[in-house]
């Protein structure tokens, strides 16, 4: 996307909003992405307003003291080191875009150092604490079979929340067993499922299918509320987390913990953590390498107990 002469204009407000027209008809981020883009870039345009006190923030306030000003002002408010950091990104892809188009020729983010994050390992559920929350949705109700499907579906096949929200009966091959995934950035990878979970699939299928009235454009999405409409992301994460905190810590209680859950348990029973890359849709593989600390802990508490002399 380049922009002409005619179009250019002085707005910060202005290239915001090319940059979020960009990075979707250009570069086909997920809605996810450039909501996270463009409240970033908001609140940085707010931020400029009140510190200097214009309506409308125009390019000669795209500068590094104001963008250190800024990053500041979050720290003085309490932001983390992660939340910090995201808006760091937002502001330096912004920045490259800007030069990328001309409009600008230096680049104010430039050894803007990025907060170190504190290490903290995924919390994930137990295997007893997984079979537990499995037993909870009543599979008599549509409601609580289309809940436990949600719940077993997240465990086996460790999707992401956007991911299960897209997820479309034409997905899923009984004969091969598999789910077809679309991840970040229109990845797509094929997950294997167990017998149990295909059968629940059937199961749930047939019982949509007795239980339809009218046609609707949202038929083949998997999981869809009861106006038919398929969920938003907030809204299934918090069937995932109601659930969650009855069996465990409310710092669990978040559906990427069963996503966690996945790879941890995978690991901990020997898979190869190449496969377990493969299976969560991840483009690195230092991404996939948390989890090994996770079972390194986990063997380390193994051993503890365990051993005669662990604690001599």
């Amino acid at each position: 996307m380049v922009l002409d002469e005619q179009q250019k204009s002085d707005s910060l407000r202005y290239y915001i909003d090319q940059f979020i027209n960009h990075l979707q008809k250009v570069v086909h981020r997920s809605q996810h992405t450039l909501d996270a883009y463009g409240n970033d870039l908001r609140e940085f345009e707010a931020y400029l307003k009140e510190r200097y006190k214009v309506d409308s923030p125009n390019l000669s306030l795209w500068t590094r003291p104001a963008i250190i000003g800024y990053l500041s002002h979050l720290v003085h408010l309490g932001y983390t080191p992660g939340s910090v950091g995201r808006k760091i990104s937002s502001l330096r892809s912004f920045a490259k875009t800007l030069i990328l188009w001309g409009i600008v020729e230096t680049n104010p983010t430039i050894k803007i150092p990025t907060p170190k994050l504190e290490k903290r390992l995924p919390k994930y559920l137990s295997v007893q604490e997984v079979a537990n929350l499995l037993s909870l949705p009543d599979t008599t109700a549509p409601d609580g079979l289309r809940d436990y499907l949600i719940l077993e579906l997240f465990y086996a096949a460790g999707l992401r929340v956007s991911e299960m929200i897209s997820l479309r009966f034409k997905d899923v091959s009984y004969t091969q067993k598999s789910i077809r995934v679309m991840g970040k950035r229109n990845k797509e990878r094929i997950v294997p499922l167990g017998d149990r979970v295909i059968l629940h699939i059937k199961e749930y299928s047939e019982r949509r299918e007795m239980m339809s009235g009218e046609k609707t454009e949202y038929d083949d999405f998997i999981f869809v509320k009861n106006n038919k409409e398929p969920f938003k992301r907030q809204q299934l994460a918090r069937i995932v987390s109601s659930y969650i905190k009855r069996i465990a810590d409310s710092e669990k209680a978040h559906p990427h913990a069963l996503r966690h859950s996945f790879a941890t348990h995978l690991l901990d029973e020997g898979a190869d953590i190449m496969s377990v890359k493969e299976l969560l849709g991840h483009a690195s593989l230092s991404t996939t390498q948390v989890y090994t600390h996770i079972s390194v802990e986990h063997l380390k508490k193994t051993y503890k107990k365990a051993h005669p002399r662990a604690g001599s």
